[in-house]
């Protein structure tokens, strides 16, 4: 999709925005004022809960089978497969266009699980984290938000005295 000519265009390096949520991950690459979605990673509890896991407790010094559970340490698993997947295809995206540039859209508790999987190297090209889901908005969104928040970051944060105003309000002679 074309990026409107009042967001960044990514022209000289390609930059690599995330939408990622607790399960789903969307890798969208921005070069050359086009938005194209690279892959999608979805893991869903519900399907990956097939097998049984079953818990051992002692009673009276015997060990028997106590419980059966479709939830607990598999939930944690569940997390550390999402985890190795997104470090695999962040790690083959960066090789295969050299990027230098991520931007991180995700909740808290699972931006800090998907930066904490990646490598040192590839964690510095992490330039902003968003803590907010994106993976069912317009892609357009998160440029906005991303350009938004760069254009924040410029502003000048103590008023203008007098003095710079009028310098700045003086056209330009050429």
């Amino acid at each position: 999709m074309q990026i409107p000519k009042k967001l960044p265009q990514f022209e000289k390096l390609p930059a690599l925005f995330i939408a990622s949520g607790g399960y789903e991950a969307d890798f969208y690459l921005a070069h050359n004022g086009t938005l194209e979605l690279h892959s999608k990673i979805k893991l869903s509890p519900r399907e990956e809960a097939r097998e049984k896991q079953g818990f051992i407790g002692r009673k009276g010094g015997v060990k028997n089978l106590s419980s059966v559970s479709h939830h607990g340490a598999y939930i944690e698993d569940l997390k550390k497969k999402f985890q190795k997947k997104v470090h695999a295809a962040i790690h083959d995206l960066l090789a295969e266009y050299k990027l230098e540039e991520i931007y991180l859209f995700s909740p808290r508790y699972s931006a800090q699980r998907i930066i904490d999987g990646l490598d040192k190297a590839e964690q510095k090209k992490v330039r902003m984290t968003f803590f907010c889901e994106y993976t069912k908005n317009n892609p357009l969104e998160m440029l906005t938000a991303f350009w938004e928040t760069e254009q924040e970051a410029v502003k000048p944060r103590l008023p203008l005295k007098k003095e710079q105003e009028k310098i700045l309000q003086r056209p330009t002679i050429r």
